[in-house]
Parts: C-alpha cells; sequence; structure tokens
C-alpha cells in the first residue's frame, strides 16, 4: 500500500509539474526559470547528500557523467522549456510521453537492439497521435491548419525526447555500475552549473526574478516537490515495484496533466486532439509489453 501511494504520489508530482512550469514561464523568461529551478534543486540535494555522504567517482567517471549530463539536464530541459512555452502543457506531456519509443528506436538503429512488431506499431501509432494533436487545433472537431507557433514547439518538445533518449542509451553503463541517486545528484549539479551560466549571460532584462507569490510557489513546488521529492520517492518504490507496474503508472502522467490544465489553465484538447492523446497514450502502453521496459519518467 505504502509503494503504491508512493508511485501514485510521483507521478502526479510529475503531471501537475507541466502546468507549474507553464505558470513559471508566464512570468519569467525559460532560462531564468531553468536557472531558479535548478540552482534550488542542487542545493536541496546537497542536504541529500551530507544525509547519504559524499559519492566517490573516479576523474574519468565524472568526465564521463558531466557529458551525459549534457543531454540530460541541460538538452532536455532547454528543448522542453522554450517548448513549453509555445505549447499547452497536454500537448507537452503527451509528447514526452514517447521518449521510450524513441529509445527502442535508437537501440535498434546504434545498440543493434531488435525493434519487435509490437514496438513498430507503436512507433506509427504515435506518429499518427501526434498528427492529430498538431493539425486538431480548433474546438470544431474539424482538422485546422497548423500554427506555425505550435509546429515549432512540437519540434523543441521533440527534441527533448531525443535528449531523453540519447541520454538514456548512452549512460546504461554508468546506471548499471553506479547508484542511480548519487548519479542525478551530481547530473543535477552539472546542470545547475550550466543554466546558472546561461542565465548570467541574458541581458540584465531577462535575468529579473521578479515573479509574483504564485509563481514563487511554483518555482518551489517544482524544485523541492517535481524534482526532489519525486525523485526521491520514485527511486524507493522502484526497490519493491515492477518494471511492468511502474510503466502503467507513468502512463498516467498525461492524464493527470490534461485535469490539472483543464482546472487551473482552463485548457481543453479538441475532440480530435483528444482521439490523438488516445493513440499516444495506446501507442506508450503497447509499447511497455516487453521484457525489459525502459521506465522512463516524463518530467516538465
Amino acid at each position: 500500500m505504502i509503494v503504491h501511494l508512493a508511485m501514485l504520489t510521483t507521478m502526479i508530482l510529475w503531471g501537475v509539474s507541466f502546468v507549474a512550469s507553464k505558470l513559471v514561464l508566464e512570468e519569467i523568461s525559460p532560462l531564468t526559470y531553468m536557472g531558479i529551478r535548478f540552482l534550488l534543486a542542487s542545493l536541496l540535494l546537497a542536504g541529500v547528500m551530507i544525509l547519504r555522504g559524499r559519492p566517490r567517482f573516479s576523474r574519468k567517471t565524472h568526465g564521463l557523467i558531466a557529458l551525459t549530463a549534457l543531454a540530460e539536464p541541460v538538452a532536455y530541459f532547454l528543448f522542453e522549456t522554450f517548448g513549453l512555452n509555445l505549447l499547452s502543457p497536454s500537448i507537452a506531456s503527451l509528447i514526452i510521453a514517447t521518449t521510450p519509443l524513441a529509445v527502442m528506436v535508437l537501440a535498434a538503429a546504434f545498440l543493434q537492439e531488435p525493434l519487435s512488431t509490437r514496438g513498430i506499431t507503436a512507433v506509427f501509432l504515435s506518429i499518427g497521435g501526434i498528427a492529430l494533436l498538431v493539425l486538431g487545433n480548433g474546438n470544431s472537431g474539424a482538422l485546422g491548419t497548423p500554427d506555425p507557433r505550435q509546429l515549432l514547439g512540437i519540434a523543441l518538445i521533440f527534441g527533448a525526447v531525443i535528449s531523453a533518449a540519447c541520454y538514456i542509451t548512452l549512460a546504461r553503463n554508468l546506471t548499471q555500475r553506479h547508484d542511480p541517486v548519487n548519479l542525478t545528484v551530481i547530473q543535477t549539479w552539472w546542470g545547475a552549473g550550466v543554466f546558472f551560466l546561461l542565465w548570467r549571460l541574458q541581458p540584465p532584462l531577462l535575468r529579473t526574478l521578479s515573479l509574483s507569490p504564485l509563481g514563487w510557489g511554483a518555482v518551489i513546488f517544482l524544485a523541492a516537490g517535481a524534482t526532489v521529492l519525486a525523485f526521491l520517492l520514485y527511486n524507493w518504490a522502484l526497490r519493491y515495484e515492477t518494471a511492468g507496474r511502474a510503466a502503467l503508472y507513468i502512463n498516467a502522467i498525461p492524464v493527470i496533466t490534461a485535469i490539472t490544465s483543464w482546472f487551473v489553465l482552463g485548457e481543453r484538447l479538441s475532440p480530435i486532439q483528444g482521439a490523438g492523446a488516445v493513440l499516444v497514450l495506446l501507442a506508450v502502453r503497447f509499447s511497455s509489453h516487453r521484457k525489459e521496459v525502459l521506465i522512463v519518467p516524463p518530467e516538465g
């Protein structure tokens, strides 16, 4: 029961995080948002390391961690945040949810892992679903003309998907040989350093941290809740939960995002986009029926 509660809490935190990010992006620039979020998260994770003890990695391992950190969190969050700035949280979370499919394709292309008929079907289902998300941008139920800003946002979110897939494909050896908590802490610190530098390189007008109380609440939630607490709960629950059941929980994240977007932002998917969302979720669910499930949490 406690494991299920931990998983459910994690999925809610990650689902709501897309909407919280959207709220923050309405007040400050994307680079400022990433800088403050990761700075706060890194400080909180420093407390976790004090309790656990400082991880000891060789110089070579530190170099590999820094390299993988360029894929995620750096490239992942750059693409995702700028993409989310142009899209609704619901659509962004649905596209991020296709990351396991991208991992399958990359593993087949570069690691010679076989791509099953089920996997190929899942890829085509997701492509069809995303096409409906793009074209169904009206409320009448008819197919509309793609919005250039939306197309750019989707392209950026796909950049995040590819970044996450590259990270997972490249970092397999690291995650098998080292504690994933320690790895994620170090990667977060590297990300915080890069995002802080990018924040400082902005023009002074874009570096402002003038957030409303709601904005600060959303940033604190994203750093403490969606990043630190959710990550710790998720890693703890994975000790007692099977990969298949964990994947089922993750499939609920876009649904939680859509419900939260509806209540908080008043955003709704059109009927055509709703059909596209169903196809994407079916594709992700289809891809999880494998002996080895790649559990990739889509976080906003």
